[in-house]
């Protein structure tokens, strides 16, 4: 075996990647990503505007790219196919029942509380493009309370569209990589921030074609073995260049080097990423992110809007609220619901549903 395939003590070797499908990284990575996202959304607090917490949101779209093209490759090369039908019908049960009770939850927040002047009219006239799954297209320049949803329609559409494109239509696998890295580029040049949001999606998935094959895993691994503080570095160089201008290419291109670093090198950073709090953060980490925004605003309530220690306060407010909602939102939709679609799909042969 080559030698770049070998476990090193704190590398990952290539079999031991192909042996299993959980990244124990993940749940920490979205912890961590969430708690930076809570921080976009209270700009009262100074610091927080260095941390570009919205970043987050390309680190969680890479991580989907990469975990849905790396289980469908894994698929095909199991049972000789991609089960589209199941896939799609499991994306469904994780993604769209809790999507539907957060829009319940706001719908129910603004009719029955002055959150702020104008919140019902502006979430009734958007509510159309929500329950369409077109919330990325509901608010323009503007913002609105639950405009943070935009993130749910973009992945949704990845999913309907990335299987039959580059798993249905291509089956040569030098051909996916290079039809992936076209539309990335060409999403790039077309400039939106929408447009520019799939290349986070389509990087993961460029990173999972890379590391399913032998020479492929070797040349990632040949970038990753760097101490720990290389990484650290990019995050700090990035946040100081986001400070003069918002390149979002180069968001995508660092957060999918990071996860490829806590891919293959954990070790470095287990003692952070694989600790129980961040762990459970992480796991509920969806209907956190659904229903924190709606926390901020009680908390502004509360504590105001306009000062540092009124955003301090809030934000832990919003900790304080959203984990345990969170927990319920797991513990009596995202898991029945998910369960639920396993059982219904018994019969078929498909790829794990996280």
């Amino acid at each position: 075996m080559s030698k770049t395939l070998t476990r090193t003590d704190t590398e990952l070797s290539y079999p031991d990647y192909l042996a299993n499908s959980h990244r124990p990284a993940f749940d920490g990575l979205r912890a961590l990503g969430f708690l930076l996202v809570i921080t976009a959304h209270i700009p009262s607090v100074p610091f927080f505007g260095y941390l570009h917490g919205w970043s987050a949101v390309w680190m969680f779209f890479a991580m989907s790219g990469y975990l849905i093209a790396m289980l469908m490759m894994r698929e095909e090369r199991r049972i000789g196919r991609v089960a589209f039908g199941p896939f799609l019908v499991k994306r469904f049960c994780r993604i769209v029942p809790s999507y539907w009770m957060a829009i319940l939850i706001y719908w129910l927040a603004c009719f029955t509380l002055e959150l702020a002047p104008g919140d019902y009219a502006s979430f009734m006239a958007r509510l159309p493009y929500y329950l369409a799954f077109l919330p990325e297209y509901a608010d323009g320049n503007e913002f609105s309370i639950f405009t943070h949803s935009w993130t749910v329609g973009v992945e949704l559409k990845f999913y309907l569209l990335f299987p039959p494109v580059l798993f249905l239509m291509i089956r040569n696998a030098n051909w996916r990589f290079a039809v992936t890295a076209i539309i990335a580029v060409l999403l790039t040049m077309q400039g939106s921030f929408n447009a520019q949001s799939y290349c986070a999606l389509l990087y993961g998935a460029m990173l999972a074609f890379a590391l399913e094959r032998p020479q492929g895993y070797a040349f990632v691994a040949r970038l990753t073995r760097v101490p720990v503080v290389v990484p650290l570095a990019f995050i700090v160089a990035l946040f100081a260049m986001l400070r003069y201008t918002e390149q979002l290419t180069a968001v995508a291109f660092v957060a999918t080097y990071l996860m490829a670093y806590a891919i293959i090198r954990g070790a470095a950073m287990s003692r952070v990423l694989a600790w129980l709090p961040l762990v459970y953060l992480g796991q509920r980490s969806y209907g956190a992110y659904l229903l924190h925004f709606l926390a901020i605003r009680l908390g502004y309530l509360v504590f105001g809007d306009s000062t540092a220690t009124g955003g301090l306060l809030t934000a832990c407010f919003c900790l304080a609220i959203t984990v345990p909602a969170a927990e319920l939102m797991y513990r009596a939709i995202e898991l029945p619901v998910v369960d639920y679609g396993r059982r219904l799909l018994s019969g078929a042969s498909s790829v794990s549903i996280r």
